[in-house]
């Protein structure tokens, strides 16, 4: 704290000073004869608070509040006068005078202001340096409040985030930094600007211990937090913990990490301690079972079987914890399922008054357990069964069912002979004649032409894939017959097609 003493008379102004450094001997005091000296020190070091005496030379007492109410309205203006006047008092007042002492003043008046001073310096503070933490998570603003902090050296830090019941944040808050005060670690707390329900926490160190070693006194730390705040609250609380990083270009980073690490409670359970790095090592990804699932699910909808439908979901995400399945994958699951649902919402094409609307994407953060999840797709599900009955859609022909099934399907290893056997239960040979006849082509001529045209589309779309890429993204794995097959189905190769553009 900086304090500014202003008095024309010497020994006043020297009292004054040594009852402030009794008060503290740290404190930062310097002196002006006059306002018009003490303007001029503002401009090099602004004080937090200063103790003026109304008559002075050039630039009294009034004046130099009414200049530090204009330019310096956070500092602290205390006046200390021998005048009992009250137009004194009165002009004080409007200028926004915290304190108007009477001399000569002792360390009972001076003190307890002081004491005000101090907590005002550190709340101020504190809201600076999580202020400045939200504009850096949010709003991509350079982090400004380490160097006052210990400097920018060798530091390292990790980004926590804590989920609990909204309404016991506090409680939370209070709890976890009790216990890291104990541990002398440097922390900043915010609410998290994207959900209520959690807080984001920055920790962070500048001395010798590794990262290995911090991150198990964080894990411990953790801990601690977790089964504290459950045995006074009887709240469940979820904790995801980053990686440990050193340059603060990745603060984004880790704050991502941590949010995805404490997701990990809807597949393990809440009051645990998730740590990413963790995660990653224990936690598989299984895309392809994803889509194969997503199509039997989808068949299940079609056809009527609504209950089988969600119970097969239900069964699915339940299995994810049995299974050590990923975030990740528990995200690109629930991206695929309102993919899948929205797609059949604008296949069956009814009028304004009965459409469903479209299923928004879902943030995981927002619900409290798997359960809840498939909940919310399963009422999704029965509407779209409804609407699909509704329409006498249900029956829908068999052939334009499997066009349907290509066109959303086409990179993946479709074969007639398995779509008859494994999801229409019916002879080979008799679907793929049914299907000439509809369509005046065989299966394999329409799952090329879907193929071919995507990649025509991709080509002329100025995407900047390589040809390679687009082979992959339609379904074939060898490049060099996928430049064949489109040389013969469109008359000239790709590369071609590509440069032409």
């Amino acid at each position: 704290m900086r304090i500014l003493v202003v008095d024309d008379e010497y020994f006043a102004r020297k009292a004054i000073v040594q009852m402030i450094q009794d008060w503290n001997a740290e404190v930062q005091v310097d002196e002006a004869d006059n306002g018009k000296e003490a303007m001029e020190l503002f401009s090099i070091h602004p004080p937090d608070v200063v103790f003026s005496d109304i008559r002075m030379p050039l630039v009294d007492g009034i004046e130099l509040s009414a200049y530090i109410k204009e330019h310096h309205p956070d500092t602290v203006n205390v006046i200390i006068s021998g005048y009992d006047d009250f137009k004194y008092a009165q002009q004080a007042i409007q200028n926004k005078v915290e304190h108007y002492l009477l001399k000569p003043a002792g360390k009972e008046q001076l003190w307890p202001i002081l004491e005000q001073c101090k907590e005002k310096e550190v709340t101020t503070s504190e809201k600076r340096i999580e202020e400045s933490l939200a504009a850096a998570l949010y709003e991509g603003m350079p982090l400004q409040f380490l160097s006052t902090l210990g400097g920018e050296q060798a530091v390292s830090f990790t980004i926590a985030v804590l989920r609990t019941d909204p309404s016991y944040k506090e409680k939370l808050n209070e709890t976890a930094k009790g216990i890291w005060a104990q541990s002398n670690w440097r922390e900043v707390t915010i609410g998290d600007r994207r959900h209520a329900n959690t807080i984001v926490v920055m920790i962070w160190k500048s001395d010798e211990v590794t990262s290995s070693e911090w991150l198990k006194k964080l894990r411990h730390s953790y801990e601690h937090v977790i089964q504290t705040f459950f045995n006074g609250t009887q709240q469940s609380v979820s904790i995801g913990i980053s990686g440990v990083y050193t340059k603060l270009d990745e603060l984004t980073v880790a704050y991502k990490e941590a949010k995805s690490a404490v997701l990990y409670r809807l597949i393990s359970g809440d009051n645990q301690l998730h740590i990413l790095k963790d995660t990653r090592v224990h936690r598989s990804n299984d895309y392809n079972l994803i889509d194969d699932w997503i199509a039997s699910l989808r068949q299940k909808i079609i056809r009527h079987q609504h209950v089988e439908a969600v119970d097969m979901l239900r069964h699915y995400v339940k299995n994810a914890s049995v299974k050590e399945l990923s975030v990740i994958t528990l995200q690109d699951m629930c991206a695929k399922v309102t993919a899948m649902l929205n797609s059949l919402i604008d296949q069956f094409e009814v009028t304004d008054e009965h459409k469903l609307a479209y299923l928004e994407q879902i943030d995981l953060h927002e619900y409290e357990s798997i359960e809840v999840i498939v909940d919310a797709f399963a009422v999704m599900i029965s509407s779209i069964g409804e609407l699909i009955s509704s329409q006498n859609k249900g029956k829908m022909n068999i052939v334009d069912d499997i066009k349907n099934y290509v066109m959303h399907n086409y990179k993946q290893d479709i074969i007639l002979e398995d779509l008859a056997k494994t999801v229409y239960f019916t002879d080979p040979t008799y679907l793929s004649r049914i299907f000439k006849k509809k369509t005046n082509m065989r299966f394999s001529q329409f799952l090329l032409s879907v193929r071919m045209n995507n990649a025509k589309s991709m080509l002329d779309s100025g995407s900047d894939l390589m040809i390679s890429e687009i082979a992959s993204a339609v379904g074939y794995n060898d490049y060099s017959y996928f430049i064949q097959t489109y040389k013969k189905f469109f008359g000239e190769t790709p590369g071609k097609t590509k440069a032409s553009r």
